[in-house]
């Protein structure tokens, strides 16, 4: 993919090709324009042409030529994946409806009524009235940032007690949720989970094996904020190619 004339901040007419199919590395001295030509050019001017959301207009270039060959362009950066601790690993990445299907399949789940929304905590009927299932209670700061506690109902597990009796081999649905991944990936297996172990052994992949499936996203690093839309990525790879770019890999990244 070429560049022609890129033109932003303290580039100047710049040319410069990048071959596909490779892990290529823009490397250089700080303030000598990697950012500048990564971000604000060559993925702005591809997320421009693919109609993606930018938050800010693409920097100049004269020319871009192979944008037929890129397939979906995605930027994996460290912008925080949620501000809120609703979002979880589990979540994100889709495996927890199978979890919370698997849940209500039980026969003590059908005997009480139960259904997989019951075993949601962002809706439903069996998550925690006073926080509302994300198991913290925030409190509004005049002059600082708000501060996230433990909710005392429930004491930061999201479910009312009647749900919290429901047992798959074992674990209640707020059990399965403080698992990490490592655990994760032989309590699907134990149980028959083969659509959540795809996205748990991506992320055993990638060095988080020790995360929690339940752990609020916003309470993430930079850099595994970063490998979770990796992970995300690696789940996908059997699907049509994409043209991924890493921002500051040698910083966030696991090895």
């Amino acid at each position: 993919m070429r560049l022609e004339g890129a033109s932003a901040h303290n580039l100047k007419e710049v040319d410069v090709a990048f071959p596909l199919g490779v892990l290529c590395c823009v490397t250089g001295v700080s303030g000598s324009g990697k950012s500048t030509l990564v971000h604000h050019v060559l993925y702005a001017q591809l997320a421009k042409a693919q109609e993606l959301p930018l938050e800010e207009d693409a920097g100049e270039c004269r020319a871009i030529h192979g944008l037929e060959t890129a397939g979906s362009v995605v930027l994996v950066d460290q912008t925080p994946l949620s501000k809120t601790p609703r979002s979880t690993p589990a979540l994100y990445l889709g495996m927890f409806d199978e979890i919370r299907a698997k849940f209500a399949a039980t026969t003590e789940a059908q005997a009480a009524g139960f259904t997989a929304g019951t075993f949601s905590f962002n809706s439903g009927k069996g998550r925690c009235e006073r926080c509302g299932g994300s198991g913290f209670e925030k409190i509004e700061m005049q002059f600082l940032s708000d501060v996230f506690v433990r909710c005392p109902e429930c004491d930061g597990r999201r479910y009312q007690a009647q749900v919290r009796q429901i047992l798959l081999e074992g674990k209640s649905i707020d059990e399965v949720l403080d698992l990490t991944v490592t655990e994760a990936i032989a309590y699907a297996k134990m149980v028959g989970l083969p659509a959540a172990l795809k996205p748990l052994e991506a992320l055993e992949e990638l060095g988080l094996g020790y995360l929690r499936l339940g752990q609020p996203l916003n309470t993430l690093s930079g850099g595994e904020a970063q490998r979770i839309k990796l992970a995300e990525r690696l789940i996908q790879r059997s699907k049509a190619g994409a043209f991924l770019i890493l921002d500051e890999p040698t910083t966030g990244l696991h090895l």
